[in-house]
């Protein structure tokens, strides 16, 4: 009896929930209402009451897989959600390459990404090893053997991008078995908490910063993060936006690297950023597959 009676009040909340808008009381201008309290007309012209509209029933077929917002799905108003559901634009931008154009000896390498589920394209980086050797082969081997493919990119607005931990993948799209993915459970089962670098030594997985020549005074910018200490570089990256400010990264992070295709697509990024500067994104951005488009002097390359 107990349990019929819970259902019959979850059931009446759920009918009071879905109640056409169109059928719902309205209010005459002095503020009162036209009927009681707690009463419904039975005129509608959306629909039946129980049963959600066409307008209100598109909403569920918004995919589960997408964060539409940070602290929760709930926090968020129905066009809200709407929106951040729709594919992202990447209209195209001015933009010219910062450090100029590239050097044909140095390597280049790419991103596949996505955004909320959608295909954007695809993003090509040019490594200054002409500048940072070390710290651009670590960058190619990364992406040559896929350590990079379903990691996902953090946003801070106005400041940069920040991605390449390959221990926080997606779940939705990484698969172990995959050729496309590194398989870390078995090749590296004690990778470091927030990816590690491919010079692993007794020192640990790290390894120093090479240097500070190149600035941080443009977007587009390729550089190593580090949580705040110096010679601790591993796998996560940065790419600098608009309005970044130089004295925030000049002399602790090792720029390596330039964006030199798909910039539209990265500056797009920046409008999916949480404004309190968390990292948090409106909708999960991963990179879908990665790899090597020529490898430095030698001129050849993957893909």
């Amino acid at each position: 009896a107990l349990q019929g009676a819970s259902t019959s009040h979850v059931q009446k909340r759920r009918d009071a929930r879905t109640v056409p808008r169109g059928s719902r009381a309205t209010m005459a201008r002095d503020g009162k209402s036209d009927m009681k309290e707690g009463s419904y007309s039975n005129e509608s012209t959306e629909g039946a009451a129980g049963a959600p509209t066409a307008e209100e029933g598109r909403y569920k077929s918004i995919p589960s897989i997408l964060p539409l917002a940070p602290g929760g799905v709930y926090a968020v108003k129905w066009e809200t959600r709407e929106k951040w559901a729709a594919p992202l634009q990447t209209p195209p931008v001015e933009y010219s390459p910062p450090l100029g154009p590239p050097n044909p000896e140095n390597p280049l390498c790419y991103f596949e990404v996505r955004a909320g589920g959608y295909y954007l394209g695809r993003v090509v980086f040019e490594l200054k090893a002409d500048a940072c050797p070390v710290t651009a082969e670590n960058f190619v081997k990364l992406c040559e053997f896929k350590c990079y493919a379903a990691s996902m990119f953090l946003v801070y607005p106005g400041n940069w991008l920040r991605g390449g931990d390959f221990t926080d993948l997606d779940e939705v799209l990484y698969d172990p078995n995959d050729p496309e993915y590194f398989d870390f459970a078995t090749l590296l089962p004690g990778a470091a908490r927030g990816g590690q670098s491919i010079y692993v030594s007794d020192a640990g997985p790290y390894f120093a910063d090479e240097s500070f020549a190149i600035s941080h005074d443009k977007p587009g910018i390729l550089t190593m993060y580090n949580p705040g200490a110096p010679n601790c570089n591993g796998s996560q990256f940065m790419i600098t936006l608009p309005n970044c400010k130089p004295t925030a990264l000049d002399g602790t992070h090792v720029a390596f690297g330039q964006v030199v295709e798909g910039w539209n697509i990265l500056s797009a990024l920046e409008q999916l950023g949480d404004a309190r500067q968390e990292g948090e994104t409106f909708q999960r951005i991963t990179v879908e597959t990665c790899g090597v488009v020529r490898y430095g002097k030698s001129g050849e390359g993957g893909v």
